[in-house]
C-alpha cells in the first residue's frame, strides 16, 4: 500500500479551515468489496490503533498532564465512535463537519486545535481512494513547543495508523 503526499483540494470540506500553522495531506488507494465510509475509517483510526501507538499515546498523556494538556480517550472508545457517527462531541474531540465522502474531527485544547479529515472516494465497485488531511493551528507558545516535540512522531504515527486501518478493510467481501 503506497501512501503519497497530496494537496488539500478546494472542493474538500477541510479546505475551509485553512490557513493553518501545519498542513499535511496523505492519499492512497485500497480495495474492498465492502462499502467503506469516511466514518468507518475515522472510527477505526481512533478506536483500534496498533498496540505500539496506544503505548505512545499513554506515554504522551502522562508527560503532558503537568502542563494541563488533556489526555486521550482511553476507556471511552464506544462513546467516541458514537460521536463520530452522529456528529457529536466527546471530551475535547468533536465532529466539525461531515459530508457523504468526508468526516472532519476537531481536537481543541488550550494549546492548539487540530483538524483531521478523512475523505473516501469510490473509484469503482472495488477500488477506493482515501485522503487523510491534518491541519494544526497553534493557540500559543505552548502549542508551538508541544507540536515541535510531537511532529516527528506524528509523521510516523499517521502513516502507520492509516496502513493498519486500511488493511482491516482491504479485500473484505
Amino acid at each position: 500500500m503506497k501512501i503519497r503526499k497530496s494537496q488539500i483540494q478546494q472542493a474538500d470540506l477541510i479546505y475551509k479551515y485553512l490557513p493553518a500553522n501545519y498542513t499535511e495531506c496523505l492519499q492512497c488507494n485500497f480495495s474492498s468489496q465492502k462499502k467503506v465510509s469516511a466514518d468507518d475509517i475515522m472510527v477505526a483510526f481512533w478506536t483500534v490503533p496498533p498496540k505500539w501507538v496506544d503505548n505512545l499515546f499513554d506515554l504522551r498523556d502522562l508527560l503532558v498532564k503537568p502542563f494541563g494538556i488533556q489526555g486521550g480517550n482511553k476507556g471511552s472508545r464506544h462513546e467516541l465512535e458514537k460521536s463520530i457517527r452522529t456528529g457529536g462531541t466527546h471530551k475535547f474531540m468533536s465532529i466539525a463537519d461531515k459530508s457523504d465522502e468526508e468526516t472532519i474531527l476537531c481536537a481543541n485544547d488550550k494549546h492548539l486545535v487540530m483538524y483531521l479529515s478523512i475523505k473516501v472516494k469510490e473509484l469503482n465497485e472495488r477500488d477506493k481512494d482515501v485522503t487523510v488531511s491534518t491541519l494544526v493551528k497553534f493557540h500559543n507558545l505552548l502549542g508551538r513547543a508541544y507540536f515541535s516535540i510531537i511532529y516527528p512522531f506524528h509523521c510516523i504515527i499517521v502513516r502507520s495508523m492509516l496502513k493498519s486501518v486500511l488493511k482491516k478493510f482491504e479485500n473484505q467481501p
